[in-house]
């Protein structure tokens, strides 16, 4: 895992823009290069300013990047958190990319931002995605759950206090 760079933009639009990724995703995928550009870019803004972010993903033994994985700031119900972020080509599901990376991200933040909870949301018929972040230790809290854009927002999160 890496930090991206603005080189990374056609990678970001084979990731982002292929229907198969969006499947769950009510915004569809990035409708073209300059859309995945502009994705690319709040990233790597954020980074700079946090001095952390989302990562590009790539295997030892082969070039290119696989996928993105991560923790940026967010907010969630008014509240600071760190979004847990994963997407991966579809031609490299079910190898486990995705699962070690959010247990890398969710390690990573427990280490370096200790005091904010790590978020993930998805849609409630994105068990994979669910899936996903149980493995990185997030559970699921019900009670956090919101409409987003017509949609019922499934939460799991690392810790919530009152």
């Amino acid at each position: 895992m890496r930090r991206p760079t603005a080189e990374d933009v056609d990678a970001v639009f084979a990731v982002h823009g292929d229907p198969r990724t969006n499947v769950h995703n009510p915004a569809g995928p990035d409708r073209d290069r300059a859309a995945s550009a502009a994705r690319l870019h709040g990233w790597l803004e954020h980074s700079e300013e946090h001095g952390f972010g989302y990562w590009a993903v790539e295997l030892a033994d082969a070039p290119g990047v696989v996928g993105f994985t991560g923790v940026q700031h967010a907010r969630w119900l008014d509240r600071p958190v760190l979004n847990l972020y994963y997407r991966y080509a579809a031609e490299h599901w079910g190898r486990g990319y995705a699962t070690a990376g959010a247990r890398h991200a969710v390690a990573w933040a427990a280490v370096h931002h200790p005091a904010l909870p790590v978020l993930a949301y998805t849609t409630l018929d994105n068990i994979a995605s669910q899936r996903t972040a149980a493995a990185a230790g997030l559970v699921r809290r019900p009670d956090l759950e919101v409409e987003l854009n017509g949609l019922h927002a499934v939460v799991l999160v690392s810790s919530w206090s009152a």
